[in-house]
C-alpha cells in the first residue's frame, strides 16, 4: 500500500526506521540520488529527519546525502514491512528509494 505520511509523522517514522536499520544489512536502489545508477544496489546505513532544520539526511555505503525540504514522503508499506520511499521535492523532483528485501519496521 502506497501511503503518503503527515510531515507531523516524519520525526516518528523516521526514528523507527532508523531503529530497524541498525547492525542490518540492507541494500537500496537509490534512484534519482545520484548515488548509484538505477539499478544498482548499495548498502544503506541510515535515514533520519531532522524537524527543525527541514532536512533528510541519507547515509549510504561511501555517500551522505542531503534532501532540504522535502514537500512530500509516500512510503510503500504492507503491514509492518516496509518496501520503497518516495521523496517530493517543492520543485517536484522525485526520489526513490527502494529496498532489495523488505524491512520490519515496528509500529
Amino acid at each position: 500500500m502506497l501511503t503518503r505520511l503527515s510531515r507531523r509523522d516524519w520525526p516518528r517514522f523516521f526514528d523507527r526506521l532508523s531503529a530497524a536499520l541498525a547492525g542490518r544489512d540492507v541494500q537500496a536502489d537509490t534512484a534519482g540520488l545520484d548515488a548509484a545508477l538505477p539499478g544498482e544496489w548499495i548498502g544503506l546505513i541510515s535515514l533520519s529527519y531532522d524537524a527543525a532544520g527541514g532536512e533528510l539526511a541519507i547515509l549510504l555505503e561511501g555517500d551522505r546525502r542531503l534532501v532540504r525540504h522535502p514537500a512530500q514522503l509516500y512510503v510503500h508499506q504492507d503491514d509492518d514491512m516496509l518496501h520503497s520511499l518516495e521523496l517530493i521535492h517543492p520543485g517536484g523532483h522525485r526520489d526513490f528509494i527502494v529496498l532489495r528485501h523488505p524491512l520490519e519496521v515496528l509500529t
